[in-house]
């Protein structure tokens, strides 16, 4: 990555503030807390990045340090792992420059919890180091968050005993404290390591203790249900809910099973992507178990084909062996063999992706200082690069003439996204624009000839297609350029997706096609964050492209800090 920055220089001289703007914006950070624990995470975030935003604008460092970690959690809440870790580090650090120990200790829990999450490691490193924290702080809410994540991590690596003695640490702490919800979702974990513990066992054929140990995580869990029930979270409740019908299908209770499903449908609240593949699958689970075979065919289908629309890899592995199983009781050995396959490869899938996850993270360890003054960079070079308005006639006129699909690559053409960039103008959605090129690509022509060029713009169209998200848009821009549209996304999360796509094209095989050939690409970006029309936001990417391959190919480019 290009630039490098002081923590010094993240936040410059404040802005002239309002006096009483800070308190107003604490404020709307508690309603953002008290969204996220009423069942309301997605409204959290919403709220939680408007303040971030503002306090970035304004050069608020406390603001925004407490939306940043704030955000963390939330993302942690609706399964974007990947955001959450990036929000947390970001946090970390500006808590440690200014000595806020308990701060940084809490933040560095959340991204333990996001790493654990995401199969990546380290994530008992951080925990211990909170930990540590905490006992020196002697703060009682973060030792107890301290305790109940190296519980989740030590569960994760399936260290059973020593989880439950954390864990059991952390609900004894945390009835002192006094906060309700937070003893609920320590509650949960309790009883969710006892449950996964006695199904474990069982599945290795020791059931000795499995119905006295199933009835001990219910006690747990449904205490852990009562308190976010009355306490309307129903984030919480959901996962209490979800966890009582797997522990009712491991002692062969299914109407209760089917009765905490039945439960999980009428509870209000926002409904994330994880939310809904959970479900699918759970309640896919509990109809196997009744032998409504086909209802639950159709449910785990549901789950599966959700998660591989929204890229949970982590949902859709589990997914498609529920699936395998299904059509094996049914009969159907050809759909079981069939489900089986696809087993295998969401899992050899989820391992690459979980492997290149740390290499992502890492890659978007940027200093503030560059994202902050990115907007006034960009503003600037948008007003230098503006067309005219009858060169954006004439290129609005020579557009129509094109069709929306590119020929050989199968994307989107220029003309598509023209009319793309139009409607989410017209909407006032903010977005990121990148500028993908082939490095050298004149080069692999005269070396292996078009045909291999061609074959090489079709095969890198296929490996952005399949990393990028259905609300992403794709298209050919012309000649080896291509264009990703990204809407509701800030420049960080911009550059984890860019360095994945630069990173996927780079590690592909392509010594298949010719051992002696070697791509690479290069990405400028630009956004919303310096400019609202779309033309000079395509114009200031692409000088970035210029840029990047100016210093050395290979590489993704934002716009660099202006002096402060």
């Amino acid at each position: 990555m290009a630039g490098t920055t002081t923590l010094a220089s993240l936040f410059p001289a404040k802005r002239a503030l309002h006096r009483s703007a800070p308190d107003m914006a604490e404020e709307r950070l508690a309603e953002a807390e008290r969204l996220s624990r009423s069942g309301l995470p997605i409204s959290a975030i919403t709220l939680a990045e408007q303040v971030r935003n503002e306090a970035l604008a304004h050069g608020s460092q406390h603001i925004y340090a407490l939306s940043t970690g704030q955000l963390s959690w939330y993302y942690f809440m609706t399964a974007r792992y990947e955001q959450g870790a990036v929000h947390a580090l970001e946090a970390i650090e500006i808590w440690q420059a200014t000595g806020d120990a308990v701060r940084e200790a809490t933040c560095r829990c959340y991204y333990a919890w996001q790493l654990c999450q995401m199969g990546m490691p380290g994530a008992e490193h951080e925990a211990m180091q909170a930990l540590r924290q905490a006992e020196k702080t002697g703060d009682p809410a973060a030792l107890c968050l301290a305790q109940n994540t190296v519980a989740v991590v030590l569960w994760m690596y399936k260290q059973f005993e020593l989880a439950i003695d954390f864990s059991t640490q952390a609900v004894a702490l945390a009835r002192e404290v006094g906060d309700p919800v937070a003893l609920g979702w320590w509650l949960i974990n309790d009883g969710g390591i006892r449950g996964d513990q006695a199904a474990l066992k069982a599945a290795q054929g020791d059931r000795s203790e499995l119905a006295s140990t199933i009835d001990h995580a219910n006690r747990i869990t449904e205490e852990a249900l009562a308190l976010a029930l009355a306490h309307q979270d129903h984030w919480g409740a959901r996962i209490c809910l979800g966890n009582l019908a797997e522990f009712a299908l491991h002692v062969g209770d299914t109407d209760r099973a089917t009765a905490h499903m039945e439960h999980w449908q009428q509870l209000p609240g926002e409904l994330g992507d994880r939310d809904l593949t959970q479900y699918h699958r759970c309640n896919g689970q509990v109809l196997v178990a009744q032998g409504r075979i086909d209802e639950a065919i159709i449910a785990l289908r549901t789950g599966v084909e959700h998660a591989d629309q929204v890229n949970d890899l982590e949902s859709g592995v589990p997914g498609c062996e529920a699936l395998a199983a299904a059509y094996e009781r049914k009969g159907d050995f050809q759909m079981a063999l069939h489900w089986h396959r696809e087993f295998h490869e969401h899992y050899v899938r989820y391992c690459t992706h979980t492997a290149q996850r740390s290499a992502r993270v890492a890659a978007t360890q940027y200093e503030t200082e560059q994202l902050r003054n990115q907007s006034e960079t960009a503003r600037r070079q948008a007003q230098a690069l503006e067309m005219t308005n009858l060169e954006l006639t004439q290129e609005t006129d020579r557009l129509k003439k094109a069709n929306l699909e590119d020929p050989l690559t199968g994307l989107y053409n220029r003309r598509a996204l023209e009319n793309m960039l139009a409607e989410t103008q017209k909407s006032g959605s903010a977005y990121a624009i990148a500028i993908l090129d082939v490095d050298h690509f004149k080069r692999i022509n005269d070396q292996f000839s078009h045909l291999v060029g061609d074959e090489v713009l079709r095969q890198i169209a296929g490996i952005l297609g399949g990393l990028t998200r259905k609300s992403e848009f794709l298209a050919r821009f012309g000649g080896e350029e291509f264009v990703l549209l990204m809407p509701e996304t800030s420049s960080v999360e911009a550059v984890v997706l860019c360095e994945r796509l630069r990173s996927a094209v780079e590690a592909w095989c392509w010594g298949e096609r010719n051992t002696e050939l070697r791509v690479t690409i290069s990405i400028g970006i630009a956004s919303t964050e310096g400019a609202d029309d779309p033309t000079a936001i395509l114009a200031a990417a692409d000088a970035l492209l210029y840029q990047a391959k100016a210093n050395g190919r290979n590489r993704v480019e934002i716009s660099k800090p202006a002096d402060t």
